[in-house]
């Protein structure tokens, strides 16, 4: 791996298709220097999955090609934010990756990140790559294919041949299904895919921005989605800094709890996944979203939370029809969702809080959220939390989440109730053992895999010793 030259990198593999890259050393593009070489040519830049297919496509007669230096890991692309720079200043692309589902996930980040106006797509008909196309059908045809590479199109007139490479790995493979997080129970009634838009609601105080926290850095940790947040109920950063560290290191941000060394890898660790929009003042929705998309662009970001809704300016054209500014409102994150392929939730307060006939808070729904049952009718996600009570009404810390809506229920999950616990030392949640069985706390380290044992306190201990008193736990 060359960089203006000079060598970067080096990539082993053996006769089992294991690789290894050398360790510390920057990651960047195979081949880089094609980059320049289109840059002064003013010539399609073609972009693979792997090193073979890129000299592949160097057999055949195409010079300025590069590859991936990690296969098809969407989201772990630090790469791409390396050469973000040079990259602006090709021409055009030829995005060439795999024909199977994960080479469709990355085409879509590429063209999200390159800009659509910019690339065009080859398609390699019944072969997997370009290697193999190379080997059945020779350089000469090849060569042939490259030049035949259309740009997407920009009308919304589409035929079964423009999605004819996604239609057929979802024959072999089946519908792709929505990122689980681990959690068999939880992962039963909601499934996470990216394209999508969300909702979330719940009983003031029962934790609905936790959870959403908690979900997000999970999906992070496992697939390499970068968070976008715009949290104004959470500032300043450094609070809501302090509420996500505890969920990737499994311990509290505090100096009596946590060494040097993972204050330091939890800092890191959370600098190069999640970014904040945090203006002086309240941005309308537009605003919020520019920057959003800047964020999938620059950074490479797949998750995004707006939390909550009514600190959304409105504009003075709508300042006299709040159901009309909702529905607008819904309209343009449902949208930038699929635009941007990322994973988009709001979170929406509900109305003024109803009680049962035992004082305690009914769960509200996404109906229940001021202003509009639109909340409801257009997110594909809903969903809401509950927290259990005691007798006089003060929250404890187990509870539910009632996944009231997902869209489409073979990929997404199948609506019902989710019961938890909630870890106090982390602001994790475990599946509640409704049986009485022994829970399993999870106060992991997610970013260095390290276990370690934190006591953890009984419920009657957590919720009945007085402040003067010493901690039990």
């Amino acid at each position: 791996y060359f960089k203006k030259s000079e060598l970067i990198n080096a990539k082993f593999r053996d006769a089992k298709k294991n690789f290894k890259l050398i360790s510390g050393a920057e990651l960047i593009w195979y081949n880089y220097d094609a980059i320049h070489n289109s840059i002064e040519e003013g010539t399609d830049l073609i972009i693979v999955e792997g090193e073979i297919d890129a000299l592949s496509f160097i057999q055949a007669g195409f010079d300025n090609v590069i590859s991936v230096p990690n296969g098809a890991s969407v989201g772990r692309m630090e790469y791409f934010d390396s050469s973000f720079e040079d990259l602006s200043k090709v021409k055009s692309f030829i995005i060439a990756t795999d024909n199977d589902v994960k080479g469709i996930e990355l085409k879509n980040d590429l063209v999200l990140r390159l800009g659509m106006e910019k690339c065009k797509i080859l398609s390699f008909k019944q072969y997997k790559d370009a290697n193999e196309y190379l080997i059945s059908e020779g350089s000469e045809n090849l060569f042939n294919l490259t030049k035949e590479a259309k740009f997407l199109k920009l009308s919304d007139i589409y035929e079964v041949q423009d999605f004819q490479k996604d239609l057929d790995a979802y024959f072999e493979e089946g519908l792709p299904q929505g990122k689980t997080l681990g959690i068999p129970e939880l992962d039963e009634r909601i499934r996470w895919q990216t394209g999508r838009f969300g909702v979330g609601t719940g009983i003031p105080g029962s934790g609905k921005s936790e959870f959403l926290d908690f979900v997000y850095s999970r999906l992070n940790i496992l697939y390499g989605w970068k968070i976008g947040a715009y949290v104004p109920e959470a500032m300043p950063l450094p609070l809501h800094f302090s509420r996500l560290f505890p969920k990737f290191t499994g311990k509290e941000y505090n100096k009596k709890i946590i060494t040097e060394a993972e204050k330091i890898s939890g800092e890191d660790y959370i600098n190069e996944n999640v970014f904040w929009v945090s203006p002086e003042y309240d941005f309308e929705l537009d605003e919020i979203l520019a920057r959003f998309e800047y964020l999938v662009k620059s950074k490479g970001c797949k998750l995004f939370v707006i939390d909550p809704f009514n600190r959304i300016e409105q504009g003075a054209n709508h300042s006299d029809n709040e159901r009309l500014f909702i529905k607008k409102a819904l309209v343009k994150m449902t949208n930038f969702a699929k635009k941007t392929d990322s994973l988009l939730h709001l979170i929406a307060h509900p109305t003024k809080m109803s009680k049962d006939d035992k004082g305690k808070f009914k769960v509200p729904t996404p109906y229940d959220i001021s202003g509009s049952a639109d909340f409801w009718n257009m997110p594909e996600y809903c969903w809401s939390v509950g927290r259990a009570q005691d007798d006089e009404g003060k929250f404890l810390s187990y509870g539910f989440v009632v996944v009231s809506k997902t869209k489409v229920n073979k990929t997404m999950g199948t609506p019902g109730i989710w019961n938890y616990w909630y870890n106090l030392n982390n602001g994790r949640y475990i599946t509640d053992n409704l049986d009485g069985s022994e829970r399993k706390w999870d106060n992991s380290n997610w970013i260095t895999k390290e276990e370690f044992k934190i006591p953890v306190a009984s419920v009657q201990e957590a919720f009945s010793y007085n402040e003067d008193d010493e901690c039990p736990f």
